[in-house]
């Protein structure tokens, strides 16, 4: 190995975050608690409404 060498390691990709919709929560206060947009949050979790979560949903963050 040699300084700055860059070194790939096969193996099983990250789990994908995850959150536990509570009531009171909107896709925005979702996206904002984890520096994103509800736009994205809606695409990766194929949510075509986003008023349209509920307590106890779970959601990717991604």
């Amino acid at each position: 190995m040699h300084p700055g060498q860059v070194i790939k390691i096969d193996g099983a990709a990250p789990a994908a975050k995850t959150y536990t919709v509570q009531g009171g929560d909107s896709l925005s206060s979702i996206a904002a608690k984890y520096g994103t947009t509800y736009q994205r949050l809606a695409q990766i979790n194929g949510i075509s409404n986003p008023n349209l979560i509920y307590p106890g949903q779970v959601i990717k963050i991604g």
